[in-house]
């Protein structure tokens, strides 16, 4: 596993239930165009536990391998992983082993769904895909209106949720 998990407590999370409402269903539509493309993209994580954002923070750092850091959120609050608003995917049959162009191939589907790629920034993060209004990394805002209001807060202000039936 990536993280190197030995802490019963980092746990890497599939459950699609765990995402922002109009992001989940923006993430199955960006998958499925993915399938019918013949692309073997499957979501390994949606939301990240403070625990298991604390071990990947490690890695590069005091975990060796890797030689380069993996990630430069030292806590779940600086990832939109945190907030149910980025998943990774990966291949099925291959894993993180796939070319850049892979990945690229998987973006041109979630960005179809008005998603970011983590491939785009300086530090690439090629099986990186967060909704398409959150900024690259959650504000002080973001963390503020987490603990004051709940993660519903969060997922209205980046207009996350469908409020069309109030």
């Amino acid at each position: 596993m990536s993280a190197g998990l030995t802490d019963a407590l980092a746990v890497v999370h599939q459950d699609l239930d765990l995402l922002a409402p109009l992001f989940r269903v923006a993430v199955e539509s960006a998958v499925r165009d993915c399938r019918a493309r013949g692309l073997d993209a499957y979501v390994y994580e949606t939301y990240r536990t403070t625990e298991l954002q604390a071990l990947y923070y490690e890695r590069g750092r005091t975990v060796i391998p890797p030689l380069k850091r993996v990630t430069n959120a030292s806590s779940n609050l600086y990832s939109w992983h945190g907030y149910g608003l980025a998943v990774d995917v990966i291949s099925r049959a291959h894993g993180w082993n796939r070319p850049e162009s892979w990945f690229a191939d998987v973006a041109k589907s979630f960005k179809e769904q008005n998603c970011r790629w983590g491939g785009e920034w300086a530090m690439k993060d090629l099986p990186h895909f967060q909704w398409g209004r959150c900024k690259p990394s959650p504000s002080d805002l973001a963390r503020q209106l987490l603990h004051d209001e709940g993660i519903e807060a969060v997922w209205n202000a980046v207009r996350a949720v469908d409020r069309r039936g109030e």
